[in-house]
């Protein structure tokens, strides 16, 4: 499975500098990295060079000259009908980039709507898209979409996992937590299945349907 990392134009927590460059050391075989508009600031400043820029131009940063030699550029209208994340998502289902891990997701001050889009997206994994295993990180948590699927998480013990249906329901089974599930069905809207505490070092999660799980 090809990995891809995107780097989007939102909020980059300080500890994101490190675990970036921490995570594309430490992978077997170099990820693709995809640069999303002004999410190519991010990699500039951190000295990591994109394989692709996704980019309209209405939120470029001053780039070093040079930096975007070898960089395959894909330039879009600023008036279209998918934003710049969801073209990354097309990219990474054409290109055959399964493994995609999503950082910059977070929201700048009063863009809530490019958020919850950015989160969305994960509801729309069919055609192509099906084959994406779609991860939004940052240092400071994680947010996993689940779809129809068993997950064996480790190294979590002591933070919280929050799941939250994507679908209209979902069934849910959950071993590892404070408060286990046992084909719980959860409708969307309902927070039964907030801020569990994980207490094991191995959890396992399975989900009829599709859903967030966010780790804190």
């Amino acid at each position: 499975m090809d990995g891809a990392f995107v780097f989007l134009n939102g909020l980059y927590p300080k500890g994101d500098n490190q675990l970036a460059r921490r995570l594309i050391r430490n992978r077997k075989s170099r990820p693709v990295l995809i640069a999303v508009d002004g999410g190519i600031g991010f990699l500039q400043k951190n000295r990591l060079k994109p394989d692709y820029w996704i980019s309209d131009l209405d939120s470029a940063p001053r780039l070093r000259k040079g930096f975007l030699k070898g960089v395959e550029l894909l330039l879009y209208p600023a008036d279209k009908t998918k934003t710049d994340a969801e073209l990354a998502l097309d990219l990474c289902a054409k290109k055959g980039f399964n493994d995609i891990t999503v950082f910059g997701w977070e929201a700048r001050k009063g863009e809530t709507d490019h958020l919850l889009g950015s989160l969305l997206l994960g509801r729309n994994l069919k055609g192509r898209r099906s084959r994406l295993r779609l991860k939004y990180l940052d240092s400071r948590q994680e947010i996993l979409v689940l779809k129809d699927e068993n997950r064996t998480l480790s190294g979590y013990k002591g933070r919280r996992l929050s799941i939250l249906p994507l679908s209209r329901a979902i069934v849910l089974s959950l071993t590892g937590t404070q408060y286990p599930a046992r084909r719980l069905v959860i409708h969307q809207g309902e927070t039964v299945a907030l801020r569990n505490q994980i207490t094991a070092a191995r959890i396992r999660i399975t989900i009829e349907g599709i859903g967030l799980a966010v780790i804190t």
